[in-house]
């Protein structure tokens, strides 16, 4: 299991939730539509994709992780897109809605000499990763991971609203997430001034710890 890939996977969760609408994250939906025959991947030839809210082929809705993975990152011949790797090849109508745009959600955190039209925007990342044996035998390691969503705005209520929402969103999709067998919100930080860009913005984290990662030894 990669740490990153869970990561990603909790902010494309927290992206594809409307955690911040689609105008507060600058983004814009569209679809992708046509037919596949036989297709293993499609790639969506923007420089900027966000998110894949869904994937639907043949009326069939597909799973993130155990269907298909993504790459918001391909480079296709020297261009930056959206590359959609299908576990299995794909047949039928299918319909794709996405974003694409600047966002302000992302798996890093702000830097210090944005604007305070850059607000408010979501951090994540992961603080800590705890690994023990999984049995005597030795044949196995199962791991723990501390991941922490941050809520930057000029509003204490904004934050506190962001927060819940996360946490809500945490516990509806406790057991789907495909890189970690369970998640599950753990607690909040203080409200902390961002000392940085001018004790204007605050910032308050939700943290969740995903559980019972096993990884085998072969």
């Amino acid at each position: 299991m990669s740490v990153n890939n869970l990561k990603t996977e909790v902010v494309y969760l927290i992206r594809n939730g409307d955690v911040l609408t689609i105008a507060e994250r600058g983004v814009t939906t569209a679809t992708a539509t046509g037919t596949f025959t036989a297709d293993s991947s499609l790639i969506i030839s923007r420089t900027n994709v966000k998110n894949i809210r869904s994937i639907t082929v043949a009326g069939s809705l597909l799973t993130y992780g155990t269907d298909y993975t993504i790459n918001l990152d391909f480079d296709n011949s020297g261009t930056i897109a959206c590359k959609i790797t299908f576990t299995s090849a794909q047949t039928g109508a299918y319909s794709i809605p996405y974003d694409y745009g600047t966002d302000k959600i992302f798996g890093d955190f702000p830097r210090d000499d944005l604007r305070l039209n850059s607000y408010p925007r979501i951090a994540v990342d992961l603080i800590s990763k705890s690994t023990d044996a999984f049995g005597i035998g030795g044949t196995a390691f199962i791991s723990d991971t501390l991941v922490t969503s941050i809520a930057y705005s000029q509003s204490i209520d904004k934050i506190e609203t962001l927060l819940d929402s996360i946490e809500s969103l945490l516990r509806t999709n406790a057991k789907n997430f495909y890189y970690a067998p369970f998640v599950k919100p753990i607690g909040r930080g203080p409200l902390i001034k961002s000392e940085d860009r001018n004790d204007v913005i605050l910032h308050k984290n939700q943290d969740s710890m995903a559980m019972f990662s096993v990884d085998q030894v072969w």
